[in-house]
């Protein structure tokens, strides 16, 4: 259950250093913090969950779609990866790893035509690792969705936040 929440957390912290480096075009301190926060909370998943590939993949899939792009994904990025190693590397599961990999990439990559709107809700990596509940390992799923719901609830706690500071 802990690594769950610490799921939900690094979502959380990942969107909001993505809404402070797009919308507030990187102004601030705050965001290297909340980025060293979800590394750091990101690579210790990394060493200790039983659901580690799916957090391996995604992180590789944002390398190979070119997604980490600022000073503050690369400290995220780097701080991830130093605490996995610090902590402990997990032992390596090829196939979740592979399918996850491919599913994240696909979620990361620009999409052209016209399903490029079924893009904007990142399903591909929900779906494989759903796919994996009926081989036992539903962790996988738990965890994106968990993480998922952090992503989601900040994007919506800010857009409250901004309608409602708009309106008054």
């Amino acid at each position: 259950m802990l690594h769950l929440l610490l799921a939900f957390f690094a979502g959380l912290f990942v969107k909001a250093t993505d809404w402070m480096d797009d919308e507030e075009k990187g102004t601030g301190k705050l965001k290297y913090l909340l980025a060293f926060e979800y590394g750091t909370t990101i690579g210790y998943l990394l060493s200790q969950a039983g659901f580690s590939m799916l957090f391996l993949a995604a992180l590789f899939a944002q390398v190979f779609a070119r997604k980490i792009d600022t000073h503050t994904h690369v400290l995220g990025f780097v701080v991830a990866i130093a605490v996995m190693l610090v902590l402990g590397v997990p032992q390596f599961e090829s196939v979740p790893f592979l399918v996850l990999l491919v599913a994240a990439f696909a979620d990361e990559s620009e999409g052209s035509g016209r399903y490029t709107y079924i893009q904007k809700y990142r399903p591909f990596l929900k779906l494989a690792a759903f796919a994996f509940v009926f081989f036992g390992r539903a962790d996988f799923f738990l965890a994106i969705i968990a993480f998922d719901f952090g992503y989601v609830l900040y994007e919506w706690a800010k857009g409250n936040i901004h309608y409602k500071s708009q309106s008054t």
